[in-house]
């Protein structure tokens, strides 16, 4: 149940950000909306078989990735989705698209610590194969 709150909030999150105002958007926002249409990409490339969803509980039978973009974010679909919301959030403000951002950081970073927790304890070795590796973030976080 935690999991489908935690994606309908952040669904819920993109739609705010994507009909919560205007598209005119300068270049470097478009460019920073491409360049997370492009880590979403890499992600599903990277992923492997049987491992994409949209939950947070991994499907039966997963494996970790550590293939390409896994390489340097635990979670790069969340990076994804933080880099095209913080392209219309300030490329084209509007209250409700800060608001709907800051609600996305939230339920993402709790996504983030509710997926790590299921991989875990389906996977014993998570911790130790993922250290070193940040979750969002490239030298951040």
């Amino acid at each position: 149940m935690q999991g489908k709150l935690l994606v309908f909030g952040q669904f819920a999150c993109i739609a705010l950000l994507l009909f919560g105002g205007g598209w005119s958007l300068p270049l470097w926002a478009w460019a920073l909306f491409a360049l997370g249409l492009i880590v979403f990409g890499a992600a599903a490339f990277s992923l492997g078989n049987n491992n994409f969803t949209i939950m947070p509980d991994p499907r039966v039978g997963n494996t970790l990735s550590q293939r390409g973009i896994y390489r340097l974010v635990r979670h790069p679909m969340y990076t994804s989705v933080l880099l095209c919301g913080s392209a219309v959030a300030f490329g084209a403000p509007s209250m409700l698209r800060w608001i709907a951002l800051a609600v996305c950081v939230l339920v993402l970073v709790l996504k983030v610590r509710y997926e790590e927790g299921v991989l875990a304890h389906r996977h014993p070795e998570y911790p130790q194969r993922m250290a070193g590796t940040y979750r969002l973030l490239p030298g951040i976080w």
